[in-house]
């Protein structure tokens, strides 16, 4: 494979690799603001400090 068509796939793949990262990025930004509207039973639950210590 010639030096040229090695680096022409190169970029194709990044490029197709960042746009599905920027769509999942997008999605999940997406889904965390739909899910922090849900009503009282499948709202998001806020857990204290005192159960994850490691999250102070």
């Amino acid at each position: 494979m010639p030096k040229d068509d090695l680096k022409e796939t190169f970029i194709k793949t990044f490029k197709a690799v960042a746009v599905i990262y920027a769509c999942l990025l997008v999605l999940f930004f997406i889904i965390s603001a739909v899910t922090d509207k849900l009503p009282k039973p499948y709202h998001k639950r806020t857990i204290s400090a005192e159960v994850t210590p490691w999250l102070k």
